[in-house]
């Protein structure tokens, strides 16, 4: 398989910080596969997307990320140009060498962790198109900001352990302090009203402890929320979890673990492409592990527009 031009965007915060003392062994293995290459290291959170933008323009037309799924969101959105559903290259692809801590839909991916296997993965593979999910913020206002995400984004209860998670750094982040963060968020959290549109015809309005709009299946370090979820079927999955009193939270964790929510009575799903929330309420958002803006926000569905090598 000829490839013209390789870059790497390596995340040396990543893994705890680990992805830094990593690199020497996976640089050998990228040079062995590949031969001619260039990397770089990110500084700050949002850089890879400014990274990846310039150089599609430049011609590269594999980009490789070194990290998690932070890493691989800040890559997509540097796939597209700004303020539009147009990507920059329509023949340029991803791959991804794992070094994260949750690394949700990279396991749903089943992209191996081992730096060795990744990478053959990334030189053999053909590629693969996958959806990728638009947020529009504040819809109606001239203060509109747009988010593309490739897993998943949702609001209220999830969102509100993102914001609490926020000071914390990424290099002490993990999967038992984001179920630390969600026990202590429990404490004080109620469930918000919001009103729901999907695909511009069925409405609802109802309490929701928490709305995931879901293009893969895992968030938060492991949680099943979406457990027949498909990335490429051109639908998100709306999963939508009623209000429940605490203890009644607290039981039905270890079925987010298990893929098995989906059976609780109060647990609804809805294959849609197109999704409009608003809420009275201040009501956060997070999409891939990353807090955004506060209700109203329009989801929609892009469909296969992102290339893969899995």
């Amino acid at each position: 398989m000829s490839l013209n031009k390789v870059h790497v965007i390596v995340n040396p915060f990543s893994a705890r910080g680990k992805t830094e003392k990593r690199w020497g062994k996976i640089k050998e293995i990228v040079k062995y596969y590949f031969k001619e290459y260039k990397y770089i290291f990110t500084e700050k959170p949002k850089q890879a997307t400014k990274i990846v933008r310039k150089l599609l323009m430049e011609g590269f037309d594999l980009i490789i990320g070194v990290g998690g799924d932070g890493t691989l969101n800040e890559i997509t959105n540097g796939f597209f140009q700004q303020h539009s559903f147009d990507t920059i290259n329509e023949d340029a692809s991803i791959g991804i060498i794992p070094s994260g801590t949750g690394s949700d839909f990279i396991r749903f991916l089943k992209i191996p962790r081992e730096f060795e296997k990744s990478v053959e993965l990334i030189k053999k593979s053909k590629t693969k198109k996958i959806d990728v999910g638009k947020i529009t913020f504040n819809p109606e206002s001239r203060d509109k900001k747009c988010q593309f995400f490739i897993n998943i984004a949702d609001f209220g209860l999830g969102a509100e352990v993102i914001k609490k998670l926020a000071n914390i750094p990424s290099i002490k982040r993990g999967p038992l302090v984001y179920y630390k963060g969600l026990l202590l968020t429990l404490k004080n959290y109620k469930s918000k009203l919001v009103k729901i549109k999907m695909d511009e015809s069925q409405e609802i309005e109802g309490k929701f402890l928490i709305g995931a709009i879901a293009n893969g299946r895992i968030f938060g370090g492991g949680m099943m929320i979406a457990p027949n979820a498909e990335p490429d079927d051109g639908f998100f999955d709306l999963v939508l979890v009623e209000d429940m009193k605490k203890l009644e939270i607290i039981y039905n964790i270890p079925h987010l673990y298990r893929g098995t929510i989906a059976k609780n009575p109060k647990v609804f799903i809805h294959r849609v492409k197109k999704i409009e929330i608003s809420s009275d309420e201040i009501v956060n958002i997070e999409y891939d592990g990353e807090i955004g803006r506060t209700l109203p926000a329009t989801f929609e569905i892009i469909e296969k527009k992102i290339k893969l090598r899995i």
